[in-house]
Formats: structure tokens, sequence, C-alpha cells
């Protein structure tokens, strides 16, 4: 029952905002952290239930209220605000799509591209969206309407701007959470065309045809339409258009006036509801649902992530007596760095151009970028069993800053050795080595494994080569 409990925990934004306002106190909690870890113990292996507890504990170093229920509210208003905005949006374009004076019967195809062909080429946008979400300035985040909306009340006057202006949140959290936002007023948007359709349908007698400048014949057009079925034309087939009632229902428009076979058959074309509802329904709310879940999940992983790695200092205090009390070694002092060694990185930067893993595929050295909240425009892999001529194609790419992944329980080889002198060239400013432990270490260095990096890596005598602890 407990390990079930800790596997459900999950991090909130509120929770978050909250950490993050305690760690700014700049309180020095070491020795209070290490305590807690101790009272703790079951909870080492679950870094989140252990940090949320810990933020419980030092609720009161915050003033009252925390910037949390502030900025909460203040996403609050502008998530009802944007709701209701897309939901009059909904009702508006519904009742415009749908106008029927009894002169001329509706053009069904503008519906049925607000419904199907719009919500796919955002959908479209999405996973693109999805895609880029681990950099700070994604442009298919940026035309999300979600993000102007948000945007634009972010900046009007309120008296909580403070606790706006002092939270530093971080990108991957703010792609995700205007992606989830999108999809949700996507969503809303969809169920007011929905609903407007149903009412129209039910309050008045609608005549709906079809027509159109592009030559398609009614066969390619029932072909198209049984395609866009295929979800629902076994359960429901009196939903999807039969030839017949496409052809009766294409209207011309040439001589203002009704063509007579349109006339005699105009009981015929309210039948044409069924189809557009279950293409909204379909596309509009069931598919737009799927992406509101999986935008759920990414906001999650990044709050979870994030959460993370700015408690990476509170989590190593509270790691501390776990490591020391299992230590074969007593009072082993930290490595130093001789003369002529390697420049130790404290922290990480928050971008980098290129990211590159020795033998790493890029699953693992995305899991680390998101795991250290670390944005890459690009990831290469090298060493392993990559050709050398492929080596030798990544250095030559190479500019800037260069985060370096790998495996630290391996021992340095002569060709990784070759590999990092011919990298340091004069486009790359720094590369800066970060060395994954094993899972029973919680995936950190070893003090073992570290020095005998550092060792090699010193042999190099290249300033540009740092190494992070």
């Amino acid at each position: 029952m407990r390990k079930e409990k800790l596997e459900s925990k999950t991090i909130t934004i509120g929770d978050y905002i909250d950490i993050h306002q305690i760690l700014e106190t700049k309180e020095d909690m070491s020795a209070d952290n290490r305590r807690f870890a101790l009272k703790n113990k079951i909870l080492i292996n679950y870094p989140l239930e252990l940090i949320n507890i810990w933020r419980d504990s030092r609720m009161h170093l915050l003033p009252y209220p925390p910037d949390s229920a502030n900025i909460i509210k203040i996403l609050s208003t502008v998530t009802m605000f944007s709701f209701v905005i897309s939901f009059l949006m909904g009702i508006f374009s519904g009742t415009a799509l749908l106008h029927y004076n009894g002169n001329q019967p509706i053009n069904l195809l503008y519906f049925f591209a607000m419904v199907s062909i719009f919500p796919i080429i955002t959908m479209g946008f999405t996973i693109s969206a999805m895609f880029l979400s681990n950099r700070s300035h994604s442009v298919m985040v940026h035309l999300s309407p979600a993000y102007w909306i948000e945007y634009l009340i972010a900046h009007l006057p309120s008296k909580h701007q403070d606790s706006i202006s002092k939270l530093k949140l971080n990108p991957l959290i703010g792609n995700w959470l205007i992606i989830h936002r999108s999809q949700f007023i996507a969503l809303i948007f969809s169920l007011g065309l929905f609903l407007t359709l149903l009412i129209s349908v039910v309050s008045s007698d609608i005549a709906f045809s079809w027509s159109t400048t592009l030559h398609i014949t009614p066969e390619e057009l029932h072909s198209f339409f049984y395609s866009i079925s295929l979800p629902w034309r076994e359960i429901i087939p009196s939903a999807v258009p039969s030839l017949e009632l496409i052809e009766k229902s294409h209207y011309f428009r040439l001589g203002g006036k009704l063509d007579k076979n349109i006339i005699e058959n105009a009981f015929l074309l309210g039948e044409w509801w069924k189809f557009l509802a279950m293409t909204a329904f379909t596309y509009s709310i069931i598919l737009r649902s799927f992406f509101l879940f999986i935008g759920l999940l990414g906001l999650q992983r990044a709050l979870d992530n994030s959460t993370l790695n700015i408690s990476r200092d509170v989590l190593q205090d509270m790691r501390e007596p776990f490591i020391t009390s299992q230590s074969k070694t007593k009072d082993r002092p930290l490595v130093q760095t001789s003369n002529g060694s390697v420049d130790e990185v404290d922290k990480l930067k928050e971008e980098y151009p290129i990211a590159i893993g020795w033998a790493l595929n890029r699953e693992t050295i995305n899991e680390y970028n998101k795991k250290e909240d670390i944005l890459v425009d690009k990831i290469y892999e090298v060493g392993g069993r990559k050709l050398l001529e492929e080596d030798s194609e990544i250095i030559k790419k190479a500019h800037g800053d260069i985060l370096f992944y790998i495996k630290s329980w391996e021992p340095p080889t002569m060709d990784f050795i070759d590999f990092i002198e011919d990298l340091s060239h004069e486009d790359v400013k720094n590369i800066e080595i970060y060395l994954i432990g094993i899972k029973e270490y919680l995936y950190k260095c070893t003090d073992e494994d570290f020095e005998i990096w550092e060792r090699k890596l010193s042999l190099l005598k290249d300033k540009k080569v740092r190494i992070k602890r």
C-alpha cells in the first residue's frame, strides 16, 4: 500500500513554486536536511515524495500568503477567461456557419472543414511544439492563442505582479503549460461548435448542400467522406453520407435559384447533420481530448524533472548520511584538484548549442537533458559503434559550449581522449563532461570513478575541458 501511494505522488505547479520560493530564502538548511532524511529513510528512493514532504515542513519560512497562492489565482483567472472566450467563439462560429435563412441551403463544407481539417492541422502544429518543447524559444509554442492570452493578461496591472516577476519558471514547464492550455482552449471551442450544431438541428429545419469551385465529382467526395467516416461507419452507418445523398445535395449558384432537384429532395438534405455531428465529435472532441491527455502527461513530467533539478542540492544533503554510512572508507576527503588537473563545473548552464553522448543513444541523452532541465539545440552520438568518419563529421560541426555525457563506470579509453583532443578546436569554447553513474547510486558518479576520470582528463592539460562534480 505504501509503495502504491509513493509511486502515484505528483508535483503540482503550486508545489514547484513553493519549493522555488523556499530555496530562494538562501537559508543554510544542510544540517536540517540531513536530519529530515534520517527521519524519512523509507522515502529516500522516492525523491519527489521526499521533496514534497520537505516542502510541507518548510512552508513556515514563507510569507502568508505564499507566492504560489497569488500565481495560482492569476492562472485560474486566465484559464477561466480563456475558456469563456473560446466557448463563446465556438458558439458564434457555429452560428455563423450554420446560419440558414430558408432561401438557400447551408454549404456543409465550411462546417466540415472547421470540425475536421482545421483541428487536424492545429494538432500537427501541436505535435511539432511537443517535439520542440525543450527549447526556450519555440516558435511553434508561441503560435498558440493560449500563449498570447496568458501573455496579455500577465502584463495587465495587478497587485500580484511582484510575485510573477520574481518567479523564474523553467522554460520546459512554460512550454508544456502553453501546450496543455492550448488543447483545453481548442476543446472548449469545439464543444461550442458541436453544441451549436445540435441546437440548430433540434430547433430548426436545416437544409445542407455542398458547393465548391473546385472540380470535384460526387464519386470523389463520397470516397473522401467514406474514409473520414472510418472510426464510426461500422457502428453508426446512418452517419455515413451515401452517394445518392451527395449527388442530390450538390448545389450550383448559377442563376441564383435553387436547383429543382434540391427542392424535390429537400427532406433528405437535413440528414447531413448526423455525418457532421460524428465528424465534430470524433475529430474535434475525442481526438483533441487525446492530445489534451498527452499535454497533461508532458506538463507533469516537466514539473517532476524541474522540481528534481532545482532540489538537487537539497537531495544531495539528504542522501549524504546514507552514502557515508555505507562507505568502506572512513572520513574520505573530497577529491581536490591537483596542479594542471581539470577545472570543476559547479552548475550546468540552462542552454547548450550541442550535447554529445559517448556510446549513448539519443533517448538517453534526451532523458538526462530533461532531468537536468537543460535546453539543447542539437544532439549527437559518438563512440561505441559509430564509425571514425561519423565522429569526425561531428567534430567539424561542434561549436560553442559542449555538454558531453559519458558513463562514469567505464574506464577512459584512448579513443575517447583522442576524440576530446580533436573536439577542442578553435570553434569550441568549453567541453563540460557529465559523468553518469549507475542506478544503485541514483545515477550519481562515485568518488572513485570521479577521481579516475579527473586524473585521465588532467593529462590533456586543456583549459576548455571541465568536469561536472
